[in-house]
């Protein structure tokens, strides 16, 4: 294997792949890349056994084409920290891969390619077209909710549902969901899978804010994700996702908007006095006029009026400040709806103006 490569040709793909390769190492070859040359471009696959990307780069040229497998984070690190503009040269001899660009030289200890294990997907798949711009802000919108290491093992996760013309994502890790939806251009069948939480975070990363179209092949138990220079392949999660639809709160709504940077920084001022263990803020609504307060078991406290439209009686209730702003963070307009339902039930809160993203927060005893 011999070839040459601009470095902002192969630094992104090398960088991608090497996020999903297995850092714990109990199978050395899964802390590896596998480089491919292949019809003119370099093929780099890794894997961790549950999800798999391959990623496709143009090359300058190829002399002679071939394949091995070096380590995931040197070989991304080593890339990245070369000059800009740099052209690399690539060689594989005497069982090490041969790096160079101008003054620089070095050798990666390889391991056999035919040990490497790729996923190997035999079950029928749904193809579903959709835009990448779509996909990737449902899974921004949402994925900040998922559980981490629940033992509810199907929370670790989001679920992505097809519904004629609709996709929705939901995440939840049973104090807060968030649910995002958009109008797809062509209609799906109905379908519901639990997208695994690693996965989710890496297509995050991977799918372009542009409008490119993107195939989505969904089996009973993998998903593969194709776009023109990348092929991502996830296990599911194969568990019942809870009917989410029971978490929404029911009857009269009492609403409140708010400008949502004024809200923000007050949460960030309160938080600097809240409890560190429970991080609890208390709202004290009456007309107009929202009351912040945030205490601390060493007797400190916070507090701070802010102006908000509001018209219902006086309220109290407390939550937590972290999956406040989180959800703040998520929201891109100015202003922010909340409805309330009481001292005892969840709220719900919606950017102004949509109702596309609709967040849910249990209250908080304080």
């Amino acid at each position: 294997m011999k070839f040459t490569a601009e470095k902002s040709q192969i630094v992104d793909s090398l960088q991608n792949a090497a996020a999903v390769a297995e850092r714990r190492q109990t199978i050395p070859i899964l802390a590896n890349l596998r480089l491919k040359t292949l019809n003119g471009k370099l093929e780099v696959t890794a894997t961790d056994l549950e999800i798999q990307i391959k990623t496709y780069s143009d090359l300058i040229n190829i002399e002679e084409e071939g394949e091995t497998t070096v380590s995931a984070r040197k070989m991304s690190e080593l890339c990245r920290s070369l000059p800009e503009g740099e052209n690399v040269n690539f060689s594989l001899g005497n069982g090490k891969l041969s790096v160079s660009s101008n003054n620089f030289h070095a050798d990666f200890a390889t391991i056999s390619p035919d040990d490497f294990p790729e996923i190997e997907i035999h079950e029928e798949q749904t193809p579903v077209k959709i835009d990448s711009s779509i996909l990737k802000r449902i899974l921004a919108k949402t994925s900040f909710s998922m559980a981490s290491q629940d033992v509810r093992y199907y929370l670790n996760g989001m679920l992505l549902e097809m519904d004629g013309s609709r996709i929705n994502g939901v995440a939840t890790d049973g104090h807060r969901l968030a649910f995002s939806s958009s109008k797809t251009s062509t209609a799906t069948q109905e379908t519901r899978n639990i997208l695994p939480r690693k996965a989710v975070l890496e297509l995050s990363k991977l799918l372009s804010p542009e409008h490119e179209e993107i195939e989505l092949l969904i089996g009973p138990s993998y998903v593969d994700v194709r776009s023109t220079n990348l092929s991502f392949s996830s296990k599911l999660i194969d568990g019942k996702y809870p009917d989410y639809d029971k978490v929404f709160p029911t009857g009269e709504p009492l609403p409140l908007e708010i400008s949502k940077e004024i809200l923000q920084s007050a949460l960030s001022r309160a938080s600097v006095l809240s409890n560190e263990k429970y991080r609890g803020v208390r709202f004290q609504l009456s007309p107009n006029k929202l009351k912040l307060t945030a205490n601390n078991p060493e007797q400190e406290s916070a507090e701070e009026e802010l102006e908000v439209v509001y018209s219902g009686p006086e309220l109290e209730v407390g939550f937590n400040i972290g999956y406040l702003l989180d959800v703040l963070n998520s929201i891109d307009g100015d202003s922010v709806n909340f409805e309330f339902y009481g001292e005892d039930s969840s709220c719900i809160i919606k950017e102004k103006g949509s109702e596309d993203d609709v967040y849910v927060i249990m209250p908080m005893r304080l």
